[in-house]
């Protein structure tokens, strides 16, 4: 039999022996959220153990400093039904339901996610209904207090204290999330963050306008944490997970939730609509909820782990970290943490804006 085209008899390719494209996800997050090597803050560990099981390589990324920053910045390429250049990205939860009310987030496969069972049940809770049907939490969080026991001389038990105490005038410092400070609120006027009425947020928003005209809050960041170990800032509007973090070298801090409760939220692993590389994506996620490699994640975080039957390896992980409550918490914790209510689009940018305005940003 002649070869075609000059070929020789068995040098070329036969259909279907091109090699397979080499497997690899775009992995998105915010910068600092995950394990780190000490020796090579370069390496993420459990993410090399990922590649070394399943042969999938992870273009691992730290792009994302907030939700509507990292809305902005592939809203376009995604409304044009073109690849963003991500596979997997972690959201907040709201702007999860927001993604997906959009189109723009991929309906996970259970089929894919054997170990997504694992999920802790306080964290199927969420109001957010769309949520669980697009993405798994990478991490929880509470939101609540945190204060340099030195720069206040007192423990700080809630928004009052914060937004009204003499002794704090100037040294209060809030986050950027309108959530988390007006849920604050309105939680210390005994209303739930989770079922409130427009009058409610309205009483909340202009507590938050007195005291920042009374010349009571200092700066509105989420780096604040800097800030409070030096004591330039005395109190502030914290996540649990960094005080716990800084709480390893500096053990005058302290998170507490307020008496009146805090917020409960999840950071969510969500795959994009489109996504080249949608199997290896949910392949990366389900890795995550096996309890041994959330345990890891767990020790390095701090953040509350949302994988049941972790805390069962956290001490293979590490040792037990001060705060283990707010990392794996029992029932009365989450009793005291609340979830803030959905909004629709419109609705957040409304209450979003007037949040804004108040505070200067």
């Amino acid at each position: 039999m002649r070869a075609r085209s000059g070929l020789k008899p068995g040098t070329g390719p036969l259909p279907g022996d091109e090699p397979a494209p080499p497997r690899r996800v775009s992995f998105a997050n915010w910068p600092g959220y995950i394990d780190r090597d000490p020796a090579d803050p370069s390496r993420y560990p459990t993410l090399a153990g990922f590649s070394r099981r399943s042969g999938v390589a992870v273009d691992y990324s730290e792009p994302i400093t907030g939700n509507e920053q990292f809305f902005t910045s592939i809203g376009v390429p995604l409304a044009m039904g073109q690849n963003p250049g991500y596979d997997l990205v972690v959201l907040s939860d709201w702007m999860v339901d927001q993604f997906a009310g959009l189109g723009w987030a991929r309906e996970l496969d259970p089929q894919a996610l054997p170990h997504a069972v694992n999920l802790l049940p306080a964290l199927r809770k969420s109001p957010l209904a769309s949520v669980l049907g697009y993405s798994l939490p990478w991490q929880g969080g509470l939101t609540g207090i945190g204060y340099n026991l030195a720069a206040t001389g007192r423990p700080i038990r809630g928004m009052r204290d914060l937004l009204t105490a003499p002794d704090l005038r100037g040294r209060v410092s809030l986050v950027r999330d309108m959530r988390d400070n007006i849920g604050l609120i309105l939680l210390e006027h005994g209303h739930d963050p989770a079922c409130f009425s427009d009058t409610e947020f309205d009483l909340a928003l202009e507590a938050l306008n007195r005291a920042v005209q009374a010349g009571q809050i200092r700066t509105v960041t989420n780096s604040y944490r800097d800030a409070l170990v030096r004591g330039d800032i005395a109190a502030c509007v914290a996540w649990a997970g960094d005080l716990l973090q800084d709480g390893r070298r500096h053990p005058g801090l302290r998170f507490t939730l307020p008496e009146a409760g805090g917020l409960l939220w999840t950071d969510n692993m969500m795959i994009l609509e489109p996504a080249p590389h949608p199997r290896e994506a949910e392949q990366l996620m389900d890795y995550y909820y096996e309890p041994g490699v959330a345990a890891r994640l767990a020790a390095s975080q701090l953040f509350i782990c949302p994988v049941a039957g972790a805390d069962e390896w956290a001490g293979q992980a590490g040792p037990a970290p001060a705060g283990r409550e707010y990392v794996f918490p029992p029932p009365e914790v989450l009793a005291s943490a609340h979830y803030f209510k959905r909004l629709t689009p419109v609705q957040n940018s409304i209450r979003t804006e007037q949040f804004s305005s108040v505070i200067g940003l």
